[in-house]
């Protein structure tokens, strides 16, 4: 097969624990783009969380955000696809995870909200989360923000839940299962992200791949988690990070290195640039 577009995940694929694009992976990137290949990030950050020096990695065109709710062409800024949740769905998850007492956040319009409740719990530590930090950098705080995704249902490219133990998850999923017309992943053990009918990220890296007269053959993508299930799968070549959860790891064609061993770099070394 002969690669002419590399999809990848950020959080646990391109980036390492950190939070940064290494030396070696940037290089790939832009050998990968004097070669001609498209290269696109796909993840489920929002567009206004992205690292804020995404525009100026070289080699870098297109961002998929939201799990594939948009798309963006970096170099100026403009969104060329859309595939937001209908308003009536956005109703009725709300009617579920208000039944279920759910900690939501929303996406919309580029940025990420959060009810300023927890968004103060967690400032405080009331509320313990695995990236604190990050939460408080990229979050917008909203008074009732059940209230908000009525006001902007035209405009919800995704909303993520996050759960106190499995047992809660499970029991929302149930719920959430019963809605036709979303679509429920994750990308991490103890939350879910709701998106529209048919929004994925393997979706949004379609659009690309025929807005550039390819096709699934030329695409090899990366990623390490739930979420990127879907564009393993569709992919020509599917690859799991040597750090990806297990399930990822059995959808995917083959398994790389981690994040922290430059896993991203090295299979578009082998297996894009050949070298």
């Amino acid at each position: 097969m002969e690669i002419k577009m590399i999809g990848l995940d950020l959080d646990g694929t391109a980036l390492n624990d950190k939070g940064e694009f290494s030396e070696r992976t940037r290089q790939a990137f832009k050998r990968a783009h004097d070669c001609g290949i498209h290269v696109v990030i796909a993840t489920g950050r929002a567009e206004f969380s992205l690292p804020r020096n995404i525009a100026e990695v070289d080699g870098l065109e297109y961002v998929i955000t939201s799990n594939g709710a948009r798309v963006l062409k970096l170099s100026d800024r403009s969104v060329v696809y859309k595939n937001f949740i209908s308003p009536q769905k956005v109703r009725e998850v709300i009617d579920v995870l208000k039944s279920q007492n759910a900690r939501a956040e929303m996406f919309a319009n580029g940025k990420a909200y959060i009810s300023r409740n927890e968004y103060d719990a967690i400032v405080s530590g009331d509320i313990l989360t695995r990236s604190r930090g990050y939460v408080m950098a990229t979050r917008n705080p909203i008074d009732d923000i059940f209230t908000h995704m009525i006001d902007w249902d035209n405009h919800i490219e995704n909303i993520s839940v996050n759960y106190p133990n499995n047992d809660k998850k499970r029991e929302c999923e149930k719920r959430l299962a019963e809605i036709e017309g979303i679509t429920v992943t994750s990308s991490f053990p103890l939350n879910n992200e709701i998106g529209g009918a048919s929004t994925s990220k393997a979706d949004a890296l379609e659009f690309l791949l025929q807005n550039f007269g390819l096709h699934k053959g030329n695409l090899m993508v990366c990623g390490d988690s739930r979420n990127d299930i879907s564009m393993i799968e569709h992919a020509g070549l599917g690859v799991a990070m040597g750090n990806a959860d297990d399930f990822v790891k059995d959808a995917a064609d083959i398994t790389t290195l981690s994040n922290e061993e430059d896993g991203v770099a090295y299979v578009i070394e082998k297996y894009a640039l050949k070298i």
